[in-house]
């Protein structure tokens, strides 16, 4: 799980049959590849080493905890690698969102909410303007 990572504990031990732990977490979502980190004395030290990774990973994307939908947006496009015609229509589908929930930080939306804008919008892009949504929050998760 890339925006949390995940603990375990390995198979192997240390060299005084002391149990060992690891962590893992993918960077960008199912499919992608998995980092994994192990040897870690204690379940304590490696959930600290796995948070100073995840956290890392952010400062690396240039992505702060709390960012807003049209903060997001912006991100999510500039790194979209499609063609320009794409991200027009990515941008003008995203825009309707942006438009009701701009300054709210993407960890505090709630499904409620996004599901009384989806029912506002036109039926004729409503669906391809929540799809648009789902990609961008799904990157969010992603990027953690």
């Amino acid at each position: 799980m890339s925006q949390q990572g995940q603990l375990f504990r390995l198979k192997r031990t240390g060299r005084e049959g002391e149990p060992l732990w690891a962590y893992r977490y993918r960077m960008g979502g199912r499919g992608s590849k998995r980092v994994q980190r192990g040897g870690f004395a204690c379940e304590r030290d490696a959930a600290e080493a796995l948070e100073h990774e995840l956290e890392r990973v952010r400062r690396e994307r240039r992505l702060a905890r709390s960012l807003t939908l049209a903060e997001l947006v912006e991100v999510y496009l500039a790194q979209h690698d499609v063609e320009p015609v794409t991200i027009e229509k990515l941008r003008w589908l995203l825009r309707k969102a942006v438009a009701v929930f701009r300054e709210r930080p993407v960890a505090e939306l709630r499904a409620e909410e996004i599901a009384a804008w989806r029912i506002a919008l036109s039926p004729g892009y409503r669906f391809d303007a929540t799809q648009a949504l789902r990609q961008a929050l799904s990157r969010a998760v992603v990027w953690g």
